[in-house]
């Protein structure tokens, strides 16, 4: 797309904020509660909004996959898609910071904040965090700016492949988190 560079990078930008954001309120906000010990309410707590979370994710992500298997795979470009196309880079960074997975974002502000460490750790752990969510998607402005001159065949056929099969990854990638979820929250409430 035309200054597709400039947007995919402002996406990865506001992807980025919505984890800063996220990271902020649990270090600087939640951070020093005592979420280590299964016995104590803010434990209990966590673990049932993880259960909770878990729940809900896992319901919507099968009765979506459900109701994808009907419709036929697409290779057309969505038009919020093609609107993105023809849009400046500030509606890129709002757009990255709401496409960010707030289920696995939450989940994880949860497991830093239960492991009990200190404030430098837990900003550690969430620049890991961040840094892990947004490897795969900057792999196509890698690719841009690493061989600028091939990367558009390849990247014409990554965003092909993906308009066909994203819902079914996304829905299948939400399922799973949301067994994991549920799973961590029974066994921290029960052990």
């Amino acid at each position: 797309m035309p200054a597709g560079r400039r947007r995919a990078i402002a996406f990865v930008a506001g992807w980025l904020l919505a984890i800063a954001v996220i990271g902020a309120i649990a270090v600087f906000v939640l951070h020093g509660q005592d979420f280590s010990s299964h016995k104590t309410t803010p434990s209990r707590t966590a673990s049932a909004v993880e259960i909770v979370l878990g729940c809900v994710v896992l319901i919507a992500s099968a009765r979506a996959f459900r109701r994808r298997s009907r419709r036929t795979a697409s290779v057309e470009t969505p038009k919020w898609v093609a609107r993105l196309d023809r849009t400046n880079w500030l509606l890129a960074v709002l757009v990255g910071s709401f496409m960010l997975t707030y289920s696995l974002t939450v989940a994880a502000a949860i497991e830093i904040l239960k492991a009990h460490v200190s404030t430098a750790d837990a900003v550690v752990a969430f620049i890991v965090f961040a840094l892990a969510s947004i490897t795969t998607i900057s792999a196509p402005i890698v690719l841009a700016l690493a061989a600028p001159e091939r990367s558009a065949e390849r990247l014409a056929a990554w965003r092909r492949w993906l308009l066909r099969n994203s819902r079914t990854i996304g829905l299948v990638a939400l399922m799973v988190v949301g067994v994991i979820l549920i799973g961590r929250g029974i066994h921290d409430l029960v052990a």
